[in-house]
């Protein structure tokens, strides 16, 4: 690869992740801030580190639980849950594609990394937001035990946004990588005949 088109790839790259990690931290300010400052001021610590300890046990699940909890196999009901909308305000999604085509028009995600990066990518993800989903749900149910009710529902829309959605996300970013990876198989085994 020639010099200058290296450091246009590093320059986009660098600009990917910037974006990319703006998106994060919104969305993580926006979630945890809530429970943050909940569990400082009305979770007591042994709740607190029984909640992660429960929480982190999540992480240790096999991939065939997460097969298991997986909506569908097509993405269609994906799509009438909004999918399709949740994707343009996510890393790697559809906003910061379209901000970064504006600078470097031939950038596409899905040739930046392999389809088994991308699969692995989503299954680390999902994990990540099941544990923080169980998380964030034992923290709703003690704040509804406690009759914290404003908190309960502020935790709850936060874990739908940060974490339901996002779990979805990922099960719907696995069926449609699958099916690139049949399609480039096929193209390869097409291409061998």
């Amino acid at each position: 690869m020639e010099p200058a088109r290296r450091q246009k790839s590093a320059t986009v790259k660098q600009t990917v992740t910037i974006y990319n990690q703006l998106i994060n931290f919104f969305w993580t300010i926006l979630a945890f801030a809530p429970i943050g400052y909940f569990c400082y001021v009305a979770l007591p610590v042994n709740w607190l580190y029984t909640f992660l300890a429960i929480s982190l046990l999540v992480f240790f699940l096999p991939p065939s639980f997460f097969r298991a909890i997986q909506l569908s196999n097509t993405t269609a009901i994906y799509q009438r849950l909004g999918l399709r909308t949740v994707r343009k305000y996510t890393q790697n999604g559809i906003l910061v594609n379209h901000l970064i085509r504006r600078r470097e028009a031939a950038y596409n995600t899905v040739r930046t990394l392999s389809v088994k990066s991308h699969l692995s990518k989503a299954s680390a993800n999902e994990r990540f937001h099941t544990v923080v989903f169980v998380f964030f749900l034992l923290t709703t149910v003690y704040a509804l035990i406690y009759s914290y009710w404003i908190w309960a529902i502020v935790f709850t829309i936060s874990n739908l946004v940060y974490n339901v959605y996002p779990i979805l996300l990922q099960q719907y970013n696995r069926i449609r990588f699958r099916r690139l990876a049949d399609r480039q198989l096929g193209a390869k085994k097409t291409s061998l005949d």
